[in-house]
Formats: C-alpha cells, sequence, structure tokens
C-alpha cells in the first residue's frame, strides 16, 4: 500500500492543502525513497516527518495525532506529495473527477424525483407531504407551520 492508500481522506486531502499552502519548509532524501522534512502546522516549531515512500507504516511524524503512532497524518502526506508534486497534480485531478461525477448524479437523481413527482396524483401528493412533516425532523415541520402561516390559525 501506498501513503494515499494508508491515510484517511481526511489525512490526504488536508495533507494536499498543506502542500498547496507551502507548509512543507524543508524537505531531503535521506536514501532511497526516504524523505526528512519540516513541515508547519498548528505548533510554534515545525513537525519533524521521516517518509518512507515504500514502507508508509514506518513513517514518523512529531505532531500529536502521530507521534509514536502508525498513522499517516496530514504532514505526512504533504512531505509525500512535496517529493512528489505529480502525485499531488494526479490526486487533485482525481478529487475533481469524483466531485464533478457526483455532481452529476445528484442532478440525475434530481431530474429524476422531479419527473416521478410530476406524475404523481393529487392524493398521493398530499399523502407524501404529510409523511415528510409528520416523519422528518422537527425543524422541516416547524418551517412548514411558519412560512405558510398556520401558526396563527
Amino acid at each position: 500500500m501506498g501513503v494515499l492508500e494508508c491515510a484517511s481522506g481526511a489525512s490526504a486531502w488536508r495533507g494536499y492543502e498543506y502542500y498547496q499552502g507551502k507548509k512543507v519548509r524543508t524537505i531531503s532524501e535521506i536514501s532511497e525513497h526516504v524523505f526528512l522534512a519540516q513541515v508547519a502546522g498548528s505548533a510554534k516549531e515545525p513537525y519533524r516527518v521521516e517518509l518512507h515512500v515504500d514502507h508508509p507504516r514506518k513513517s514518523k511524524c512529531s505532531c500529536p495525532r502521530a507521534n509514536g503512532k502508525r498513522v499517516i497524518c496530514k504532514h505526512l502526506v504533504a512531505a509525500y506529495f512535496a517529493a512528489y508534486p505529480k502525485a499531488a497534480e494526479a490526486f487533485y485531478a482525481e478529487a475533481m473527477a469524483c466531485q464533478q461525477e457526483e455532481e452529476q448524479r445528484e442532478e440525475a437523481l434530481a431530474d429524476q424525483l422531479c419527473a416521478y413527482v410530476a406524475h404523481m396524483k393529487k392524493a398521493e401528493l398530499e399523502q407524501a407531504l404529510l409523511q415528510l412533516l409528520f416523519d422528518g425532523p422537527e425543524w422541516q415541520y416547524d418551517r412548514f407551520i411558519r412560512e405558510n402561516g398556520l401558526e396563527d390559525r
């Protein structure tokens, strides 16, 4: 498994943001596919990162989330992207493609829902609305009452 496969989605994305934000202060390859880096974070001093690309779980970071654990944190991901900028480009391109695909899926689903509702009979619509209002979240019920002036009746 690679660095990105071992990282959580949140750590991968935040690591990309750290890389883009130039938070990797220094990075050097100390042996083949092993890097030492200093990555700025929330602490006063940058975190010390030791990145083992071929064996990500051997990597170390001095941040509270990863220190002494086999966790791939955002600082390790940022160092990885600093060492391999083309991997950062590929990560971003894939993330944007996934986002676009999801937006298209949601748009198609919304179109399908509108078409379905347009073909419902009045009694079916009334039943569906009442079920949503009574079984849905309380804020939805309250908003419907308020927006339709039903609270003063």
